[in-house]
C-alpha cells in the first residue's frame, strides 16, 4: 500500500480537520507533501538505474567486438609470417646441401692437385702433362670457390630474411600480449560494473517497499538479474594461433607421356631432352618444402613449391622422395617409373 495508509492520505487532502468537541486539528499536510516529493525522486532514480544498465550492456558488446577483430587480424599475420619462414627454410636447406657437395668436390680437387705436384717432382718427363692437369684443377678450384662464395652469400641473404621474419613474428607476439592485457583490463571493468549493478539491485529492492503509486509506474522497469549479469561473457574468440604449421604429405607422379610433343608444348620451361624421365611432386601445403630424391644411383635435391613441381632424371626405375614433417621427422613416398 505505501508508507501512509489510505485513510490518513484522505484526511491530508482536507488540509485542517476539526475533531469533535476536543478542538484538535490535523497539521500533517506539509509532511505528506514532503513524502510525495521523496517518492517521486525515488521513482526517477529507478528509471535512471535501468537506463545505465542498458548502456553498460551495449558498451560491453562493443568492447568484445573490437577485441575479436584485433585477434583475428593478428592470427592472419602470424600464419602469413610462418608460411614465409617455412619457404625460406626449405630454400636454405637446398643451398646448404649444394654447398656441401661443392666443398667436397673442391677438397677432392685439392687432393688431386697434391698428387699431381708429387708426380711432377718424381717424373720430369710428365711435367708438361701434369702441369696442364694442375692448371685445369686450379681453374676448377677457382670456379668452385667462386660458386661456393656465391652460395654462401645467398645463404647469408636468406638467413637475413629469416631473421627479419622472426623479428616480425616477435612484433606480432608483442601485439598479441598487449591484446591479452587489454582483454584482462576489460574483464576487470566488467566485474566492477557487475558489482555496481548488484548494488543498484539492492537499492531497487529497498525502493520496492515504498508505495503502490511508485510500484505501478515502475513495474515494467526491472533491474537485470544476477543470472543475466553472469550470462555476459568476457571471453574473446578466436584464440591466437601459436602452434607449428602441419606439413601435409607430398604426392609423387611419374609422367607417362613426358616425351610426347603435347606435354613438351604444354611445359616449354622444362626443356625436356630425348630420354629424360619426367616426375611431378604435388605439394598441398601453402609453403615450400625441401625434398631429397633417390633413384638407383641418381640422387638430388629440390624445393617443392606449393601446388606442382616437375623434375627430370636420366633413367627409369623406382623413385623415392623424402621430406621432413613439422617435427623434423623424415617421411617418404615411392613411385615406379618406366
Amino acid at each position: 500500500m505505501g508508507i501512509i495508509s489510505g485513510k490518513v492520505a484522505a484526511l491530508a487532502l482536507t488540509g485542517t480537520l476539526t475533531v469533535g468537541a476536543l478542538g484538535l486539528s490535523f497539521t500533517g499536510g506539509e509532511t505528506v507533501d514532503q513524502v510525495k516529493a521523496q517518492l517521486e525522486g525515488l521513482k526517477n532514480k529507478v528509471t535512471a538505474y535501468e537506463f545505465s544498465e542498458n548502456a553498460l550492456f551495449e558498451k560491453i558488446g562493443l568492447v568484445k567486438a573490437d577485441a575479436t577483430e584485433k585477434l583475428t587480424f593478428a592470427n592472419g599475420k602470424i600464419v602469413e609470417a610462418k608460411n614465409q619462414i617455412n619457404d625460406l627454410e626449405a630454400e636454405k636447406s637446398l643451398l646448404t646441401k649444394t654447398n656441401s657437395k661443392l666443398t667436397a668436390e673442391r677438397d677432392q680437387l685439392l687432393a688431386d692437385k697434391a698428387q699431381l705436384e708429387e708426380a711432377l717432382a718424381s717424373a720430369n718427363a710428365d711435367k708438361a702433362r701434369l702441369t696442364k692437369e694442375l692448371e685445369t684443377a686450379n681453374a676448377k678450384i677457382a670456379e668452385l670457390n667462386n660458386t661456393i662464395a656465391e652460395k654462401n652469400a645467398e645463404i647469408e641473404e636468406l638467413e637475413g630474411e629469416v631473421a627479419g621474419l622472426e623479428l616480425q613474428l616477435a612484433n606480432l607476439q608483442a601485439k598479441y600480449d598487449a591484446l591479452v592485457l587489454e582483454n584482462e583490463e576489460n574483464k576487470t571493468e566488467a566485474e566492477r560494473a557487475n558489482a555496481e549493478v548488484e548494488e543498484a539491485n539492492a537499492k531497487v529492492a529497498e525502493l520496492g517497499e515504498v508505495s503502490a503509486d511508485v510500484e505501478d509506474k515502475t513495474k515494467n522497469l526491472k533491474p537485470m538479474t544476477q543470472e543475466e549479469l553472469d550470462a555476459i561473457s568476457t571471453e574473446n574468440k578466436p584464440d591466437v594461433f601459436d602452434s607449428e604449421l602441419v606439413v601435409k604429405n607430398l604426392n609423387l607422379t611419374y609422367i607417362q607421356d613426358g616425351q610426347s610433343e603435347a606435354f613438351k608444348t604444354a611445359h616449354p620451361d622444362l626443356d625436356i631432352q630425348e630420354g629424360d624421365r619426367v616426375w611431378r611432386i604435388t605439394n598441398n601445403n601453402d609453403f615450400k618444402v625441401y625434398v631429397e630424391y633417390v633413384k638407383g644411383t641418381e640422387k638430388g635435391e629440390l624445393v617443392a613449391n606449393p601446388s606442382q613441381t616437375f623434375y627430370m632424371t636420366e633413367t627409369g626405375g623406382t623413385m623415392i622422395i623424402k621430406w621432413q614433417d613439422e617435427n623434423g621427422v623424415w617421411k617418404q613416398t615411392v613411385k615406379a617409373g618406366a
